[in-house]
């Protein structure tokens, strides 16, 4: 057995580094220009579990999120993005924060995201630079088939979404980080965790969600504003002590007066008020009376975050605000479908449950039945 000296064991701490791991939802395939092949997968590798499982743990790249160097948030090719395990993310909430800040950055920038909670959270390995491997998996939904398509265990149903999946470029990854991470910046208050879930609520219709959510963060946005502005400009113009804090009173100033002064001043406009008014409303009415909000309500809500954002950073494009939420939307199940014509390119047999085979020849045969033709 070799021996293991300080080279050895240095050589070893270099080609295995801890990590923690979370995943990005919905799933995606990242690319990258050092990948010669793209990701391609034939309904026999699903059918078979015969998929190249490699290429899922492979490194696609990695992004700056302004760690100190020489760390970055490493990303496969499944996903998966890796962080070091550094004093400041070794709680779960911690890491569950950073995590979400990195996604709320990818949401702004453009790349449609969703919020991890503790569940999660994997921990593994970077194996020579070229590969993340899990090892302790986390118990959400998104983990679990990560698990499952990484060892090819996952069923014909669910390695199906191998095929033709969504793919992000691992630059695109980056440009949106960095406009993301700009925002953030610039307004430390914002909770990358609540604009994720608000945003989220939205796409899912689920406006009780997307409206506490984004109501929470545009309150964060008016404080940030409300203390740069106004009580700034107070320090500015030698205020004493007792203005500045008469104006640091929320009791005094609530978030619908600041509203009316950042109005009257100027920062924002008669459209931005009055979606900011409709949103303030709805959110009492459901924190007080709770009166579920309806689609309108919480449309007015993202309509008024675009409004503070944009007054907020008036020179910088938002991507989050160019996105098509509805591509990644829950449609109304009540609402009538538009007919269309569906040409199935691969299909499988269902299970029949007792007495439904009969029961669909049944219907079937009513359907062709036309009333005084003397048969069907």
């Amino acid at each position: 057995m070799e021996e293991l000296t300080p080279d050895l064991r240095e050589q070893l701490a270099k080609r295995r580094a801890s990590c923690i791991i979370a995943y990005l939802e919905p799933f995606r395939i990242v690319e990258s220009d050092d990948i010669v092949q793209p990701w391609k997968v034939s309904i026999e590798e699903v059918n078979q579990r015969t998929w190249d499982y490699v290429k899922l743990h492979e490194i696609a790249g990695t992004i700056d999120i302004g760690l100190d160097k020489p760390y970055n948030l490493v990303v496969s090719r499944d996903g998966a993005l890796a962080l070091p395990p550094l004093n400041h993310l070794r709680s779960d909430q911690a890491a569950v924060e950073f995590f979400n800040r990195c996604l709320a950055g990818l949401l702004l920038g453009g790349v449609y995201c969703e919020a991890i909670s503790v569940d999660s959270l994997d921990t593994g390995s970077i194996i020579d630079w070229k590969y993340v491997r899990t090892y302790r998996t986390g118990q959400a939904a998104s983990n679990r088939f990560h698990e499952l398509i990484r060892y090819r265990q996952a069923s014909s149903m669910e390695a199906i979404q191998l095929m033709c999946p969504r793919t992000a470029h691992i630059s695109h990854l980056t440009t949106a980080m960095k406009t993301g991470l700009a925002v953030l910046n610039c307004v430390a208050r914002l909770r990358g965790d609540l604009l994720l879930k608000g945003v989220t609520g939205i796409a899912r219709r689920d406006w009780s969600s997307g409206l506490s959510n984004l109501w929470i963060v545009i309150e964060q946005i008016v404080s940030h504003v409300w203390d740069q502005k106004i009580i700034g400009q107070a320090v500015t113009d030698g205020a004493p002590k007792s203005r500045r804090d008469q104006l640091s009173d929320n009791r005094t100033w609530t978030v619908a007066v600041k509203l009316e002064v950042l109005h009257q001043s100027g920062f924002l406009d008669a459209a931005a008020l009055q979606d900011l008014s409709a949103a303030r409303k709805a959110r009492n009415d459901l924190a007080h009376e709770g009166q579920t909000p309806s689609e309108t309500s919480a449309m007015a809500v993202f309509s008024a975050l675009r409004h503070l954002l944009g007054a907020v950073l008036p020179e910088q494009r938002i991507p989050l605000f160019d996105l098509n939420l509805t591509d990644h939307a829950i449609s109304d199940p009540f609402a009538p479908r538009e007919p269309r014509r569906i040409e199935p390119q691969y299909w499988m047999e269902i299970p029949k449950l007792p007495n439904e085979l009969e029961l669909e020849q049944l219907e079937a045969k009513a359907r062709l039945y036309v009333p005084g033709d003397g048969g069907c």
